[in-house]
């Protein structure tokens, strides 16, 4: 008997011909199982897609971007909302009496490290607490 090819083989699952049983040897009968069952296969769509909430996970991503940026532009202020205030404390007093004003910025100097100390422990423990807000 003739043996069949792969390309008979797919004329024949083409055209839904079915040959009879004794027509076909076994190993003939598995191959043309394996290429019915593969053509199944692929006809056959995967389901995969995106999944229904990727819209908000990318929002909810652009949200998370978004106040990482004011909370950094929160506490720049905030520096800089300490540095103005210590210049108008230092000017009211310049203002007022020359030489309590004198006595203020030498003071400042003097404990400059602890005044940068003091401002690096303030903007930490705002930054700690906006990120403890922003996992929970």
């Amino acid at each position: 008997m003739k043996k069949l090819t792969d390309e008979q083989i797919q004329v024949l699952l083409d055209s839904d011909l079915k040959p009879s049983d004794d027509m076909l040897s076994a190993s003939e009968k598995q191959q043309m199982e394996s290429y019915q069952s593969l053509f199944q296969k692929l006809n056959t769509e995967p389901e995969q897609g995106l999944p229904f909430n990727f819209a908000s996970k990318v929002t909810g991503q652009l949200k998370i971007k978004l106040k990482r940026r004011s909370d950094i532009r929160f506490n720049l202020l905030a520096l800089l909302g300490i540095i103005a205030g210590l210049g108008m404390v230092y000017g009211i007093l310049t203002v007022v009496d020359f030489n309590s004003g004198n006595q203020f910025l030498l003071a400042m100097l003097k404990f400059k490290w602890l005044l940068i100390l003091g401002s690096f422990i303030l903007l930490g423990t705002l930054m700690f607490e906006q990120r403890v807000v922003e996992n929970n």
